[in-house]
């Protein structure tokens, strides 16, 4: 028997299914399809940086993740790209993969630099237990003492320049070398031609290179490993986001360039340079006596600055800064911590304000001083601006760790596209904030909170350390009251007049305005630096994604291994 159908049923089922999807559509709420606002404070959250994708999103697609302001998202390839590591997490636990712990790695730092990456490449291959042989001569300015505090590392390298190394690549006692200084300018000396030509004549052991002057790169660099490129085992470990996509970008134009696919096939990878160290933990000393400033107060306000690295003035804003604080004294000298300079001394410098609300700003220049640089440092400012050279390791981390900010300072782009600044590093490991805006956050995409203090793009450093010191946020600034009467700076920037339209308004101790702007932002001096539980759980993310590369590395590197082993 047929059972009878209506009319047109089957021409009405389209049309009713549009219509149940339009009316869903229109009764969803709107914040369900849209992302939602993003906070300033949530920028440097860890949740937003370093959580898994949901289940249904591909390993390594594009997140959104928070911009510097409050408006806008900007766009990057994961959300924390220490190489693949949301792949890695979603692959399975780094305990499950333990066959590189049969390898026989060489670390080799052969030039006699880069004491810290060598110190956190320990610190990794430590963590997973890998076995590997440190091959350097000797370590300079106390920096064993450093391994000893931090890693409880103690054994000595072993010689490089007597030919060990080579001898142990020539006998095939060595699978893998982590080459920390691997630039072919630091090959260039005799002594080096023995392990150069046993490196690139075995064809059985993995070169990891890691480059460091990516400003210079040239072709010396290409011919340097194009024989371990060909053989297929040739892999470039960076120290950073944007060197490692400036250093991939190069190396596929040189495939491009040379029609050589295989230059398209190695691999570049990314690795944070920290260790542990803890400032607070280190022995004062005859150059530095910094005890008053351990341990730091839980709420700080930004007074000790550091710049860091060779005193250049043709590499960081030394002079700028200098000039900029220079001007901003003599505006509001009490938001700097100082009474007005006295006009019945001759030669008066500024000293510190009685009163002891704000803590007098100084500025620390950390490295040697260049013969050729020269500092604009103004009389009245000579008390508060510090020049450090010549110390030890352990006195660097000591005197660095007591600072409040790291100004990065860099002059033109080569920190922000092509090359790591140690400085970023130094900062992290010794527990201090870094100062800088978006620009510095899109290149090193390891910063999170705490390790670096946001300001808006066109800001100076000094205009942003002022409105700390007001207690005024400097992603969102135009959210608080006036912080500097911007029309006493005849080059005051354009962005100062529309956020700060008050020009008279002076945020002295006992300012109304003053009080206003504490209350409006009180809450930056709280998120300022965070605190000993901050800086332990970044540390630790860290040191697992570093450790979740190497491992994802030695595996494939050793999967590599076996299968050359296999065929031969």
């Amino acid at each position: 028997m047929t059972i009878p159908q209506p009319p047109c049923g089957k021409r009405l089922i389209p049309f009713i299914v549009l219509a149940v999807f339009f009316i869903v559509y229109r009764t969803a709420p709107t914040d369900s399809l849209l992302p939602s606002p993003v906070s300033t404070a949530s920028i440097l959250s860890w949740s937003a940086q370093f959580s898994q994708p949901e289940p249904a999103s591909l390993p390594g697609a594009a997140r959104l993740v928070p911009h510097a302001s409050d408006e806008g998202v900007f766009l990057e390839t994961s959300a924390f790209d220490l190489p693949k590591l949301i792949k890695e997490k979603q692959r399975g636990k780094a305990d499950a993969r333990t066959s590189y712990k049969g390898l026989k790695i060489a670390v080799l730092e052969h030039a006699g630099f880069h004491e810290e990456v060598v110190g956190a490449v320990l610190k990794t291959l430590i963590d997973i237990e890998a076995n590997f042989t440190l091959y350097r001569d000797s370590f300079r300015w106390g920096y064993g003492d450093i391994l000893a505090a931090g890693l409880n590392y103690t054994i000595d390298p072993t010689p490089y320049s007597d030919g060990t190394y080579a001898k142990a690549v020539q006998n095939n006692e060595i699978d893998l070398t982590i080459h920390i200084s691997c630039d072919h300018a630091f090959w260039n000396w005799p002594k080096n031609k023995p392990a150069y030509e046993a490196m690139k004549a075995n064809q059985n052991m993995e070169v990891v290179c890691m480059l460091h002057e990516l400003e210079n790169l040239k072709d010396d660099e290409r011919i340097s490993w194009e024989k371990a490129m060909s053989q297929g085992r040739l892999t470039y470990l960076t120290l950073s986001k944007h060197v490692k996509t400036f250093l991939r970008s190069e190396v596929l134009k040189w495939a491009d360039k040379y029609r050589e696919v295989r230059w398209g096939k190695v691999d570049v990878e990314e690795f944070v340079p920290i260790f542990p160290v803890d400032p607070a933990s280190l022995p004062d000393s005859e150059a530095v006596d910094v005890s008053a400033h351990f341990p730091k107060s839980p709420e700080k306000i930004p007074s000790r600055l550091a710049i860091l690295g060779n005193i250049q003035t043709w590499r960081r804003n030394y002079n700028p800064i200098i000039k900029d604080l220079h001007q901003a004294l003599q505006v509001d000298p009490a938001l700097w911590g100082y009474e007005p300079l006295s006009t019945s001394v001759v030669n008066a410098t500024y000293q510190p304000a009685k009163d002891g609300t704000r803590p007098p700003v100084s500025l620390h220049f950390i490295g040697n001083l260049a013969p050729t640089s020269k500092l604009e440092i103004p009389d009245s400012m000579r008390d508060m601006v510090h020049i450090h050279s010549g110390l030890v390791y352990t006195d660097f981390y000591r005197l660095l760790g007591s600072m409040d900010l790291v100004l990065p300072a860099f002059i033109g782009w080569t920190y922000l596209e092509k090359k790591l600044s140690s400085a970023i590093p130094a900062g992290i490991v010794s527990k201090v904030p870094i100062l800088g805006s978006e620009l510095l956050l899109n290149a090193y995409q390891f910063l999170r909170d705490p390790s670096i203090v946001l300001h808006q793009p066109g800001m100076t450093e000094i205009e942003a350390i002022a409105a700390l010191r007001a207690s005024i946020d400097p992603s969102n600034p135009s959210s608080s009251k006036a912080l500097l009467p911007v029309d006493s700076r005849s080059d005051a920037p354009e962005w100062a007049e529309d956020e700060f339209p008050s020009a008279q308004v002076h945020l002295s101790a006992d300012s109304e305005s003053d009080t206003d702007a504490q209350i409006e932002g009180g809450d930056v001096m709280k998120r300022f630096g965070g605190d000993a539980q901050d800086w332990e759980e970044y540390h630790g993310r860290l040191y697992e994604a570093n450790a979740e590369m190497m491992i994802d590395l030695l595996e494939r590197l050793g999967s590599r291994i076996r299968a050359r082993q296999a065929r031969s």
